[in-house]
Order: structure tokens, then C-alpha cells, then sequence
């Protein structure tokens, strides 16, 4: 049936700016202040709505939630996933405080049961304590988030520690916690990112984020986050846009306003 002539609220064109439009409003569009933080996050939909998302959920009187997301697919079927899951984790965030291992079990029991067969989810999900200076993190088969060091710009790569949302009930999911220091830097992100290619074939990588810090060193997350996503699509190719991809950056201020990220030397990566 033509969606312009089935007597539809919307022409083809309209549905999927508004698919757009709906989905865009899922995403963060205040950023509460946090003392002691600087953050970010930006996704761009390869299509009209993609399946990224990321979101953060301040709770008690300073801490945050920083969660970063991938449902397998693209299109409608996997928008409509990604709301759900979202919604699902902001629920779980504020009444699971900082018990994340424990949140993101229950995540994967309710994406187990009531996805189709075939969905999975990749999810970073983090809670940073800028009053104790610590992150503590879980990571369900995602893109390795960075956690860039102020001192001696040292670069630690915050790896899984479990397995995909939705493929089994039985998934357990070990929490990590790491100090933190005043100017420390917070990147994760997804595939979309990293894994976006030029002409020539290469890939853009951990190695191009890394040269987008060096850049902007002492930047505001904002400029960060948002010079990664214009490198990435000045470096990839006209047809290597077919992915979403997110970003999303905090910085560690510590208690101190003029604490800022320097970069001495190349940047070292290191297992966390």
C-alpha cells in the first residue's frame, strides 16, 4: 500500500524524519551538572534511526551513569530495540546504585526473553564517583572503551568482561574498578568508529581516536567528542558511511577547576 495515498499521518519522506526526530529524543539532551565532571556523548544514525545509543543517568547527589550501546542491525527493527533497551537500563540504573555487574545480569535476562532469536547487544556501562575518584565498569562484549591517563599519557584499554546481551541467560558479568586522577579521560564508543575505513582499506581505529586527543589536548569533552566524529567521517570512505557511530567522553576535573589533560610524547597503550 503507498504510504501517500493509504490516508497515513505522514509522505514517506515525513515518517522518516519524524523516525529521526522521535529517536533523537531518547538520546540525552540536558547534561546535569556533575562536579567534578566534564561529559559528552553524540551518536550519528547511519540511517533515518539506528540501533546506537548511549545515555547517562546522574543519581545520588554526585554520581553518573555512563552507558554506551550497539543492537545488532540497522533500520526500525533495531531503533526499536535500542529504545527499549535503553529505557530498560535507565530503570535498572536507578534502582541498582552502584551494584553495575549486577544491573547489567538483570539487562541481559530481560533482552534474553523477550528479543527474537537472533538480536544481541553489545554495552559498555560505567559509574564514575568524582567524590572518591573511581570508575567502576562492565563491558558486555564491547568495543574496548579508552581510559587515557594525564599522567605520563598513559592509555589503558577498559576490555569485555562478559559476553553479548540476549544470547543467553546464563551470562555473568565481572565489574572492574579503576582510580581515578584529575585529568583522566573517559572515551567510549562503537564500532562504527573504529572500525570505519578509508579508500585504501585502513581502518581508523584505536590509533586515529588517539591522534584526535593528542589534537585537542586540555579540550573541553564537547570539542573531544565531537573533533572524534569529524575525523572519522573525513577519514572514511563515501561507502564506509553505512554505520552508526557514538562517541562519548569524560573528563575527570578532580576537585580542582583548572586541572586540565596534557599530552607529553605519544600516547602508550596499556591492558587496564
Amino acid at each position: 500500500m503507498n504510504a501517500q495515498t493509504s490516508g497515513s499521518l505522514f509522505p514517506r519522506a515525513g515518517a522518516a524524519q519524524t523516525a529521526r526526530d522521535v529517536q533523537s529524543r531518547l538520546f540525552p539532551c540536558r547534561l546535569p551538572l556533575i562536579q567534578g565532571l566534564d561529559y559528552y556523548g553524540e551518536c550519528r544514525p547511519a540511517r533515518d534511526v539506528g540501533g546506537d545509543f548511549h545515555d547517562f543517568v546522574p543519581f545520588e547527589p554526585h554520581a553518573l551513569a555512563v552507558s554506551v550501546g550497539d543492537v545488532s542491525g540497522h533500520g526500525p527493527g533495531a531503533g526499536i530495540l535500542m529504545s527499549g533497551l535503553q529505557a530498560l537500563l535507565r530503570g535498572l540504573t536507578t534502582n541498582g546504585r552502584n551494584q553495575i555487574g549486577r544491573v547489567v545480569r538483570e539487562l541481559n535476562h530481560a533482552a534474553w526473553q523477550a528479543s527474537p532469536g537472533n538480536f544481541y547487544a553489545t554495552l559498555f556501562y560505567a559509574y564514575l564517583d568524582p567524590v572518591r575518584g573511581r570508575l567502576q565498569y562492565v563491558s558486555a562484549g564491547h568495543e574496548s572503551a579508552l581510559l587515557i591517563r594525564r599522567r605520563k599519557a598513559r592509555v589503558h584499554r577498559l576490555d569485555s568482561t562478559g559476553t553479548v546481551l540476549g544470547l543467553t541467560d546464563r551470562a555473568m558479568y565481572g565489574q572492574r574498578t579503576l582510580p581515578l586522577e584529575p585529568g583522566d579521560l573517559l572515551i567510549a564508543y562503537t564500532d562504527g568508529i573504529t572500525g570505519a575505513r578509508n579508500a585504501e582499506g585502513g581502518e581508523f581505529g584505536e590509533k586515529g581516536i588517539l591522534q584526535v586527543v593528542e589534537r585537542c589536548a586540555g579540550a573541553r569533552a564537547c570539542d573531544v567528542g565531537a573533533e572524534i566524529l569529524e575525523a572519522v567521517d573525513c577519514y572514511a570512505a563515501p561507502e564506509e558511511h553505512g554505520d552508526d557511530r557514538t562517541a562519548v567522553v569524560v573528563r575527570y576535573k578532580g576537585a580542582a577547576e583548572q586541572n586540565e589533560f596534557e599530552v607529553t610524547g605519544e600516547l602508550a597503550l596499556a591492558a587496564a
